[in-house]
């Protein structure tokens, strides 16, 4: 079974990849932020630590229900590469292990030809090593701005400091098997025809 890395920076279009293959192939979408998010719910298995670690630096790390207040954690870590460092020492390697576990079982089923494994932080947490490729979706930096305004309601100011801390496009160029073009001209048909390409060459 085919193990793929999907990568890109922050509003590349990710998700619409991956959602393109596991919904016109026999691909199956593990995401690593899905994962991640579920772990940290009350009674996940990183729920406790992070709260441990991080309940004392800010008053709103809780929400009312108990559950991580993820902006303000967000906002907590995003410039401070310290605490950063000190979350992805948390949340990392329970994310991956959780990834293997999906993958020894879906190769025992072989139901799948593929796996494809959506994370934005695919090498910074080590996750390429398990992969046999590396896809980078890449889309032009304004259209990315675009997409985080738009769709995600981001402000100008948090999308050019999620922009800012991004790694450089050169870096997952430089390091991927194949690119993805993914511009806002790039339709669900353009995107089925890139991933057969790429995925029966």
């Amino acid at each position: 079974m085919r193990i793929i890395g999907l990568t890109g920076g922050i509003g590349s279009g990710k998700s619409f990849v991956a959602q393109v293959a596991e919904k016109n192939f026999s691909v199956l979408h593990i995401s690593s932020d899905e994962i991640a998010r579920r772990q940290m719910q009350k009674g996940g298995i990183s729920y406790k630590r992070v709260v441990e670690e991080f309940s004392g630096m800010t008053d709103d790390l809780l929400c009312e229900d108990g559950e991580i207040n993820r902006t303000a954690l967000s906002k907590l870590v995003m410039n401070d590469p310290v605490l950063l460092k000190k979350l992805d020492a948390i949340t990392h390697p329970a994310v991956i292990d959780e990834i293997n576990t999906i993958i020894a079982i879906e190769d025992e089923r072989k139901i799948f030809s593929a796996v494809m494994v959506e994370t934005a932080l695919l090498y910074e947490a080590g996750i390429d090593r398990m992969c046999d490729e590396v896809w980078y979706v890449y889309a032009p930096l304004a259209t990315r701005s675009s997409r985080l305004i738009k769709m995600r309601g981001y402000s100008t100011e948090k999308t050019e400091m999620f922009l800012k801390n991004q790694q450089p496009e050169e870096e997952f160029l430089r390091r991927s098997d194949r690119t993805v073009p993914n511009g806002e001209d790039v339709t669900e048909s353009d995107m089925i025809k890139i991933i057969s390409a790429y995925l029966n060459c």
